[in-house]
């Protein structure tokens, strides 16, 4: 696209809002969530937050979900629709668990899933089954480290596509603060 002009101050607020414009094209939505496709991503997306429930709310068509800082509290059902999905954002929703059929919809299809800064105590060992081409961010939690936690320990240990292993750690207790990955088996008692 060639816009011509002679005012510049005019050509560039011209570029600007074509710019704009093309980078998201709004999609309908529910009340209370901006979808809209994005260029830049070449990927539906759906932005919703201050949501409490996720199971029948995700549309048609939708390959993002961003959910940060919704009032999720577990992740248990989900419909049809949540398996088209390529990337999830999870991070500081509240999310004290997630279930093993959720994780097993997840361990194939997907290219990135954050649940970091949430209320995990525990994960599944079905994470193990996340492919390794997902990127994953499972930091800042609150995991309570006893043994067993020790699966999590040798899975992270050669997990390539764990992205925030460092901020995986303890929650609140005798190991606070300490990596999950650098435990050694005598430790947990």
């Amino acid at each position: 696209m060639i816009i011509l002009c002679q005012c510049h101050l005019t050509c560039q607020f011209v570029v600007t809002t074509t710019l704009l414009f093309l980078a998201a094209f709004p999609l309908p939505c529910l009340s209370g969530c901006l979808c809209y496709y994005s260029i830049g991503d070449e990927a539906n997306t759906m932005r919703c937050s201050h949501r409490t429930n996720l199971s029948a709310q995700i549309l048609p068509r939708t390959e993002q979900l961003v959910m940060t800082g919704s009032i999720l509290n577990n992740i248990d059902t989900v419909n049809e629709n949540f398996i088209q999905i390529k990337m999830f954002d999870f991070q500081d929703s509240n999310i004290t668990h997630i279930s093993d059929n959720v994780l097993r919809m997840l361990a194939h299809n997907t290219h990135s899933i954050n649940f970091s800064r949430n209320k995990l105590q525990k994960v599944s060992p079905f994470f193990s089954m996340i492919s390794a081409q997902t990127k994953l961010w499972l930091g800042n939690n609150l995991y309570d480290c006893n043994c067993d936690m020790m699966w999590m320990r040798d899975w992270l240990l050669n997990a390539t596509n764990v992205m925030d292993k460092d901020n995986i750690t303890c929650g609140p207790g005798k190991w606070q603060g300490t990596c999950v990955f650098t435990f050694k088996v005598e430790t947990f008692g």
